[in-house]
């Protein structure tokens, strides 16, 4: 087995594991986001006036500041992302102005002002927790005083510059950027950070995409690693999958990054 693996499954194992899993990805409830009251005044106006699709067209503008659209619904989250679709589309767009007029005016406001999903700030977390965790050992530096620089060091940036940088830089086109880049010598260190909580559908999609990229992406001058956490050191399934690496193909708890890290100099 993977050493790397091995070792983070005796350790999710181990006593306090989530206790210190939780430095990194606190998981805290996080404040909501209060609308203005022009804005609710004119909530209520359209929804007093029974106006369902100016009343979609307005929810979905409020989403571009941040706000979330006030119901989970597929068709929402597509127009949101391409708003084009609204004048294309009007039945879809009745449909959800009829579901938000059958609602509270109430509950479309408090949904409008509900708090962000703590799993959708936990890659922001991870980012806060490196440099945290290592800027006292490591600078993180810009590309080219990275490229010129004799030390181990991290990358100063995430997702799209690390993407351009190991482009410009190595020669290789990733499908997306990453979370982490580290240097040492003349070798790089092109890190995935995950944390999943459950199982299934999207997790284990998450999870095989995450062991692809290791797999794939290692050079001779670069090496892939998944940091990954959570139920992938529980369920067996994940673990078997894991334990399939080589041992050239790093996947481990962010717990044991510290040591991952010192390894290679």
């Amino acid at each position: 087995m993977n050493p790397w693996v091995e070792r983070s499954i005796r350790l999710a194992e181990s006593e306090g594991y989530l206790d210190k899993l939780s430095e990194i990805y606190p998981a805290e409830r996080l404040p909501r986001r209060p609308l203005e009251e022009s804005e609710i005044e004119l909530i209520k106006r359209l929804y007093r006036e029974q106006k369902g699709e100016e009343l979609v067209r307005l929810l979905l503008k409020l989403t571009r500041k941040k706000h979330p659209f006030p119901i989970e619904h597929p068709y929402a989250s597509l127009i949101r992302q391409k708003p084009t679709l609204i004048s294309k589309n009007p039945k879809v767009v009745k449909k959800l102005g009829d579901i938000l007029l059958s609602m509270e005016v109430e509950d479309i406001i408090k949904g409008c002002e509900r708090p962000p999903d703590i799993n959708r700030v936990m890659g922001s977390a991870f980012q806060n927790w490196l440099r945290r965790k290592f800027s006292k050992d490591y600078p993180f530096l810009a590309g080219y005083q990275l490229k010129i620089f004799q030390g181990p060091a991290f990358f100063d940036g995430k997702n799209a510059a690390i993407r351009e940088f190991v482009k410009s830089e190595l020669g290789i086109e990733l499908e997306r950027g990453r979370d982490f880049l580290f240097k040492i010598g003349d070798t790089y260190v092109l890190g995935e950070a995950r944390f999943l909580s459950t199982s299934g559908g999207s997790q284990t999609r998450d999870l095989q995409e995450t062991i692809s990229f290791v797999r794939k992406t290692k050079r001779s001058n670069l090496i892939a690693i998944a940091v990954i956490d959570g139920i992938v050191w529980y369920n067996n399934t994940y673990k078997r999958m894991l334990s399939e690496l080589e041992k050239d193909e790093p996947a481990l708890t962010a717990l044991i990054l510290e040591d991952f890290l010192k390894s290679l100099e």
